[in-house]
């Protein structure tokens, strides 16, 4: 309820709450007096105590009883204490919550219950109550178990004496059988429970008799069982009641709850986004000496450090022009800053891998720790940027991966030189892992190569050491040529006198010189012939062997694998070629045209840019087929490098003829080897940059709309939130209301109100008094048709109507003023005084709305509210809060779009991690008041996106408030054990706890027990002493003034003071942080700076303005429509909805009017036209040209003239052209298709008499079927000849099969065959026969299999096998979907757990024909017939292959006598035990199956060997 005078006054209605009520049936229990509770529980357990004593032998004396007594007490109340930790740290609110929800005590959506698991106890649902009468009868007999108890405690002098010596234990025993009785009675008479027999029977057959967890119900009976007992019991988990995937996605998990434990942010315990379905949990391993890390990050972070403190780039690139910045100041580079900004990013990388500090807060905090004080702290140089801070992050978990990667490789070397003894290799050591391994994940992953191929012995033997150690029957595979390089003809390889290692070294370095190479005695040949023999025939042979070991040692080196790498880089050039379908298919309308010629474009011209992800999309489409290449003269110069290192500089021609041999060598090595990896290697480095582009251009525009304040009319105050009315028809038809959603400032919807339309007057009187009763601050309109814009002209009048009755002063009339200029001035005095009354009719963005609309949570939340309702609802909170919207979104909001294009081509995971951070930036620059966050479900969404939280956390941090109640000031984090030293610091300064500061009493005592002004504002607490500090100078008061008061009264007092400004503005902060740097304090100059500006306007929203849409934007966001398709010089075509004599009104395909008017119909040269209604009609569809679009009436003014259609265009392409498309490879393009139409112009185009022929391409067929529906289809001609035609029919949504039709039996050329044959097997006897019967019937088929059970759609089948089987363990699972890259097939996918595939997806295709189904060689009528047929192949298959255990839906017992022997086929007899077995080699008894051969290998491991 609002705390606000009148907010509750008589009429304002009832409140609705987005999330419901908040109140449960808890707080009826508040008028109780707790402090009687308590008394009356004390005297309970006191007494109880004291009753446990009273059983035991009477010879004890009381000095004895009563310290047994006190040690039972004292017992008992450990027991309970730590019972309760455990309870509290094992359930949170959401198992609570998960757990009311499947006892029935509160509503949610259903969960999927699990059958128990083997071993495991059943949980306490399984006790469940057939009838209401049983639910009371339970609570009676719990009722009666108390009042035996509360006898016991009462009469127990009045025992027999049978009981009056028992002990504990007996006395247990005793309660426990008296239970037993009553429920064996109960059951015995179970009318008494409205149950008949039979039904009774069969409830206890399935639940159980209610025993399993009578540990768990029996009062303070069961809490006090021996430790043996309770060891005993098995600890209940969620995992045994519920479904693992309602576990995981409410994150319920145990790696989710050590996430949310643990004192590290949880950003970086979560390797990708924290708003995955499938997070990776990353290992908290030791982080490399962050100075060697800086050495390898800083020259990497951005263009601008590399500019300023690198050198490099040319003079002037930097900063680079901008639209809003189109010249910019030109930057000083730095390079005598290198040293202290490696310093600086050294530091960034122990704050956030070691000290675990998030960007945000350094950002915020430290950020003066990236920065350098010159000129006496005049002036500043900033190392790291916000942005950059973020790459430095990214690029430090980079350098994290190569340095395990190398760890891993060095353990490996170390398990070597341990077997070996001491064995020393410095290349290895110095050279690859200290230097070359270090450049890449590349590089590090081939060094472990290169251990593995020079030590492949070594390694052999380790791992058939490992491999015995783990009882592991499977040996590490034979190097590769390894019988190569242990034979003779390394002696050969010796004499080219090439170190490969020495080759690297020198390599890699630029000005370093070759080791000399020695030549043998004799020429190459002559010494090859002496290694001919048995293995080589011929010394060319031998010197090729040696050569290729040679190549393969050099190839194999991570530091010319590098520099091979660094070179395409560097030099590469792209070129893309066109495939014959691509030739086409792409023409100049379509999106890949910018691109089809591309000619030798270089690969650094691909930097910032999206380009090369289209480019692999259409090489994926088989469109284009993407080349690198490199200059002749560029990689003539890289092989003359590598030459250079493997040459004799002596003279002869022994050497000479030694000198060709190596430059063979080398020459072979670039082309075969490095140039083929570098080229695969660019390919994908090229994909990761353009993804990573994207994906950052869509966090930033995501910032730039979320990184705004609400909405503020012209009147309210800085971050006040603002009502909203917000209208919307939908889609405009005619059966779409208008529907108004009122939200008040509190965010609490008021009125849901429908209206048929606001042009009756009956619905603009209701709609004005609405408007008059409920004063929105702005009123807000969306929609999804060019229909909204009606609605808008509507709204503004009504609005203007109610300005007017506010105002109180009719406007003015013409006909009261002489002249028109009279007129006119009173009018707009008029229009100016009925401002201040007008309300403001705006458009938001509408993405949030949109998916809000559909969503299962505003089904939930709001059950009443129509579809337009929801949409309204979510355009109110957009222009309350942009940011608690899009966070509110959660993973949703990667179906946001932010680039048009290009979003849509990178991995969901990947735009999701980047968005977060986006999220991440805005939240913590706005910062959030924590206890209105907690109290309010629809702000808690932001509340993840805090610097050092995440959704695990948040939701801890939630439950942990609820529980112990509102913050009273920041130390009542770690005070409450809601966060660790390190989640403190990073979240603190963006947590804020509102107070009344004029009501605040500060005392200096006990000051966690008191609010503190400076916890309401953004000052992080570690610079709550400089605040205070500068405080008491503003206020001019020495330290005796402030000896012996609370530390923060003096800035209350300043908070309080009207001209804080002014005296904060008195303080010199330079020499201030000056002073603090000489003390050591470091640089504090930013961090002053905030303090002050934080000080003086404490409550302030320091966010840009609430941003209104464009008209542009607002008519693409309505209609779909851009400038690009509309705009200035395009072509449309418009329909005719009136004429009259002076203009035509059109309306565009999209809803846009056009309006044509009489002086653009025609030109001059040709005949007038008089009046436009002679000319067009309704219903009439025309040509025009846009002369001139006017978004903001959703409107163009178009004309018909010829000469203006000949100078329009047809279609703008989305790109710029591109530079590097070849002219000549296009005209060459062009003139081949000109001459391939003037072919087809002079032959006669063929015409079939049908209504489904059309004259169409493959390509055309399926844009032509896009809106068709699934079965529908198109005969068309084919490309394979006169004699057959193509049928192309949409099997499902982007899916179209194109069928080949064999014409037999034509009459001639044209005419069609009598006789249409399909895979040479199905015959028809005409167009309709072949439809009916082939297209339809096979269509029939995939309608039959959709609506099996077990169909999924092709993208949801992979989840929900993998679902199915971890909510099933031990279970198999298959499914079906349509095939997309198959038209015409299903993918029969399944997952069998048990079987030697290890959970891998396996799919086997099926073939769908006329009537039937194809899977393997069977074909079969329906769906049941080909499930069975799969449990039969697959069976068939397990057999084969000696496994035994289940399938879907059939179990396999062992096959009889021999372990792993085939299993008969379903159906034949299995040989009887103790049967002959075959002669060795004879025949086995299963049909048409032989024994294996001596020697080869058995059908299955553990089978019978001989």
């Amino acid at each position: 309820m609002s705390d606000r005078p009148g907010s509750a006054s008589e009429g304002e209605g009832d409140e609705i709450r987005p999330y419901g009520e908040d109140r449960d049936s808890s707080e009826e229990s508040e008028d109780d007096d707790p402090e009687e509770a308590k008394r009356i529980a004390e005297g309970f357990i006191v007494d109880e105590d004291e009753e446990d004593g009273e059983g035991e032998d009477d010879e004890e004396d009381e000095e004895t009883r009563r310290r047994r007594r006190k040690e039972e007490k004292r017992r008992r109340k450990k027991e309970r204490r730590m019972r309760r930790e455990r309870e509290e740290a094992e359930l949170s609110e959401d198992e609570l919550e998960l757990i009311e929800e499947n006892r029935g005590l509160r509503e949610g959506r259903p969960l999927k219950r699990l059958r128990r698991r083997s071993g495991s106890e059943g949980s306490e649902n399984d006790r469940a109550v057939p009838t209401l009468q049983d639910m009371f009868r339970d609570d009676e007999d719990r009722m009666e178990d108390d009042d035996d108890d509360l006898m016991d405690f009462i009469e127990e002098d009045e025992e027999d004496e049978a009981n009056q010596g028992e002990t504990e234990e007996q006395r247990r025993e005793r309660k426990r059988a008296e239970k037993l009785k009553r429920r064996e009675q109960a059951r015995s008479r179970p009318e008494l429970t409205g149950v008949d027999r039979s039904s009774w029977d069969e409830i206890f057959a399935v639940f159980g008799d209610g025993q399993d967890y009578d540990w768990a119900l029996e009062g303070e009976d069961g809490m006090d069982l021996d430790e043996e007992e309770e060891a005993a019991k098995k600890d209940l988990r969620l995992e045994d009641v519920f479904d693992p995937a309602e576990i995981k996605a409410r994150r319920l998990q145990d790696e989710d709850k050590a996430v949310a434990n643990a004192d590290r942010p949880e950003r970086h315990q979560i390797v990708n986004s924290t708003l995955s379905d499938n997070p990776v949990f990353a290992t908290d391993t030791l982080y490399p000496p962050p100075d060697f890390a800086a050495k390898w990050v800083a020259p990497k972070v951005s263009f601008r450090t590399q500019y300023l403190f690198y050198n490099q780039h040319p003079e002037g690139s930097y900063p680079i022009p901008t639209i809003d910045n189109p010249q910019p100041y030109p930057v000083y580079r730095r390079p005598d800053l290198e040293i202290e900004f490696e310093k600086a990013v050294s530091t960034a990388l122990n704050m956030m891998f070691v000290q675990h500090l998030e960007v945000p807060y350094l950002w915020h905090y430290k950020r003066d720790v990236f920065s350098l004080l010159e000129n006496q702290g005049q002036s500043s140089v900033l190392f790291l940027e916000r942005d950059e801070l973020w790459q430095v992050y990214v690029l430090g978990q980079r350098y994290r991966a190569i340095h395990e990667r190398n760890e891993q490789t060095r353990q490996q070397w170390g398990k070597i030189k341990a077997r070996k003894g001491d064995i020393e290799d410095e290349y290895f050591t110095k050279g690859l892992l200290g230097k070359a391994c270090v450049a890449s994940i590349e590089a590090a992953g081939e060094g472990d190569e290169w251990l593995a191929y020079h030590y492949a012995s070594d390694i052999k033997a380790i791992k058939e050491e490992e491999a015995f150690d783990e009882v592991s029957k499977k040996l590490p595979e034979r190097a590769e040529r390894e019988d190569i390089r242990r034979g003779r003809i390394m002696k050969l390889v010796e004499a080219f006198g090439i170190d490969a290692n020495k080759v690297a070294s020198s390599f890699q370095d630029v000005h370093g010189q070759p080791a000399p190479v020695m030549n043998p005695d004799k020429m190459p040949l002559e010494l090859a012939d002496e290694f001919t023999g048995a293995a080589y025939s011929s010394p060319e042979q031998a010197l090729s062997a040696a050569s290729f070991v040679l190549v393969q040692e050099l190839s194999k080196d991570p530091a010319i694998r590098q520099q091979a790498r660094d070179f395409m880089d560097t030099c590469g050039l792209v070129t893309v070629n066109a495939t014959d379908r691509g030739m086409s298919v792409i023409d100049q309308y379509h999106l890949y045209y910018n691109f089809k010629f591309l000619t030798n474009k270089p690969v650094l011209d691909f930097r910032d840019s999206p380009q090369f992800v289209h480019m692999l999309k259409a090489e994926e489409e088989g469109l284009i087929n993407i080349a690198f290449d490199i200059r002749e003269d560029m990689l003539a110069s890289f092989t003359d490098a590598l030459i250079r290192c493997c040459r004799s500089n002596d003279y002869g021609e022994i050497a000479s003829a030694w000198n060709e041999v190596r430059m063979e060598v080398c020459n072979t090595l670039v082309k075969k080897h490095l140039m083929p990896m570098a080229s695969k290697w660019i390919k994908e480095h090229l994909r990761t940059q353009a993804e990573e582009y994207i994906a950052e251009r869509c966090r930033e525009e995501l910032e730039l709309r979320v990184n705004v304040r609400p909405y503020a009319s012209s009147g309210m105050e800085q971050g006040e939130t603002p009502s909203v009315l917000a209208i919307t028809n939908g889609k405009g038809d005619i059966r779409d209301a208008v529907m108004a959603v009122m939200l008040d400032d509190e965010g609490n919807v008021r009125t849901q109100t429908k209206f048929d339309n606001l042009r009756d007057e009956e619905d603009k009187t209701m709609f004005i008094e609405l408007l008059e009763k409920r004063k929105p601050k702005v009123v807000v309109i969306g929609g999804f048709s060019a229909q909204t814009a009606r609605l808008k002209d509507a709204a503004l009048v009504a609005i203007r109507q109610h300005a007017i009755e506010l105002l109180g002063q009719n406007p003015p009339v013409s006909d009261a003023y002489p002249d028109h200029e009279g007129f006119q001035y009173a009018m707009a005095e008029y229009d100016e005084k009925l401002k201040a009354h007008l309300i403001p009719l705006i458009f938001v963005n509408d993405a949030t709305a949109r998916l809000y609309m559909s969503s299962e949570e505003a089904e939930k939340e709001h059950p009443n509210l129509p579809l337009n309702g929801r949409y309204a609802l979510g355009l109110a909170r957009y222009a309350q809060n942009p940011l608690n919207a899009y966070c509110k979104l959660g993973k949703h909001i990667a179906s946001v779009t932010f680039m048009e294009h290009h979003q849509k081509l990178i991995p969901q995971e990947k735009l999701l991690y980047h968005l977060e951070r986006g999220l991440v930036n805005s939240v913590c620059f706005m910062g959030i008041e924590i206890n209105s966050c907690v109290a309010d479900p629809y702000q808690r969404a932001m509340l993840p996106y805090i610097a050092g939280l995440g959704p695990r956390k948040a939701d801890a941090v939630i439950y942990g408030i609820q529980k112990h109640g509102a913050l009273i000031n920041r130390m009542a984090f770690t005070d409450l054990g809601l966060f660790g030293p390190t989640i403190f610091e990073n979240t603190a300064g963006f947590l804020t706890i509102e107070s009344d500061l004029k009501d605040m009493m500060l005392e200096a005592e006990n000051p966690q027990e008191q609010p503190d002004p400076l916890d309401m504002t953004r000052i992080h607490p570690e610079n709550y002493e400089f605040a205070q500090k500068m405080c008491q100078d503003a206020l001019d008061l020495d330290v005796e003034d402030v000896a012996d008061r609370h530390k923060s009264e003096v800035v209350q007092t300043l908070m309080l003071d009207d001209k804080r400004g002014k005296k904060l503005g008195e303080l010199n902060l330079d020499d201030f942080a000056f002073n603090l740097q000489r003390q050591g304090e470091g640089n504090k100059r930013h961090t002053l700076g905030e303090i002050v500006s934080e000080l003086i306007r404490y409550r302030s929203d320091r966010r840009p303005a609430f941003y209104v849409p464009t008209d542009w934007e607002i008519v693409t966001m309505v209609t779909g429509e851009t400038e690009r398709t509309v705009g200035r010089g395009l072509k449309v075509t418009a329909t005719v909805r009136k004429a009259i004599s002076a203009r035509v009104f059109c309306q565009l395909e999209s809803g846009l009017d056009a309006v044509l008017e009489r002086d653009y119909v025609a030109d001059e040269d040709q005949a007038p036209v008089t009046s436009c209604d002679e000319v067009f009609k309704p219903r009439q569809a025309i040509k025009g040209v846009v002369i001139m679009p006017e978004p903001a009436r959703f409107q163009v003014r178009i004309s018909t003239r010829p000469s203006d259609l000949r100078q329009g265009v047809d279609f703008v392409q989305p790109f710029k052209d591109e530079e590097y498309n070849s002219k000549d490879r296009r005209d060459a393009a062009e003139a081949a298709t000109a001459a391939k139409k003037q072919r087809r112009a002079g032959k006669v185009q063929r015409i079939v008499n049908h209504p489904n022929w059309h004259v169409l391409n493959s390509g055309q067929a399926e844009q032509f079927l896009a809106s068709q529906h699934r079965g529908d289809c198109v005969i068309r001609p084919s490309s394979k000849g006169p004699d057959r035609i193509a049928v192309t029919w949409k099997v499902d949504e982007d899916v179209y099969q194109h069928i080949d039709v064999q014409e037999i039996d034509k009459p001639n050329e044209y005419s069609l065959g009598r006789i249409l044959m399909v895979s040479g097997q199905y015959r028809y006897s005409d167009l309709d026969d072949l439809i009916i019967n082939h297209v339809k019937a096979t269509a029939r088929k995939f309608d039959e299999i959709q609506m099996h059970e077990k169909y999924k759609p092709e993208h949801e089948l992979d989840a929900f096998l993998k679902n199915y089987v971890q909510a099933h363990p031990g279970r198999s699972i298959y499914g079906f979907s349509v095939d997309s890259d198959r038209p015409g097939y299903l993918k029969l996918c399944f997952l069998s757990k048990p079987t030697k595939d290890g959970g891998v997806i396996q799919t086997w295709p099926v073939r769908v024909l006329p009537g039937a189904y194809k899977l393997g060689n069977a074909i079969v009528p329906g769906v049941t017939e080909l499930s069975n047929a799969f449990k039969m192949q697959y069976s068939e298959k397990l057999a084969e292959q000696g496994h035994q255990g289940k399938t879907p839906g059939i179990y396999l017992g062992k096959t009889p006598m021999h372990l792993g022997g085939r299993t008969p086929a379903l159906g034949s007899r299995t040989p009887a035990m103790g049967s002959r077995t075959p002669a060795l080699g004879s025949r086995t008894p299963a049909l048409g199956s032989r024994t294996p051969a001596l020697g080869s290998r058995t059908p299955a491991q553990g089978g019978p060997r001989y």
